[in-house]
């Protein structure tokens, strides 16, 4: 098998894999129904706290 062939063979195969990777993904949905979480500023309220 020449080089060419084996890297259009590896592409094919990584394409395959992620698209049922997105299909399964498509499927089943979000993990939780729940809201996002709030965004938490720690970084922020450190650094007002220091100054």
């Amino acid at each position: 098998m020449n080089t060419r062939a084996r890297i259009a063979l590896y592409a094919a195969a990584l394409a395959a894999t992620f698209g049922v990777a997105y299909g399964v993904g498509r499927a089943a949905g979000p993990a939780s129904d729940d809201a996002p979480a709030e965004r938490r500023d720690d970084h922020e309220r450190e650094r007002r706290e220091r100054e």
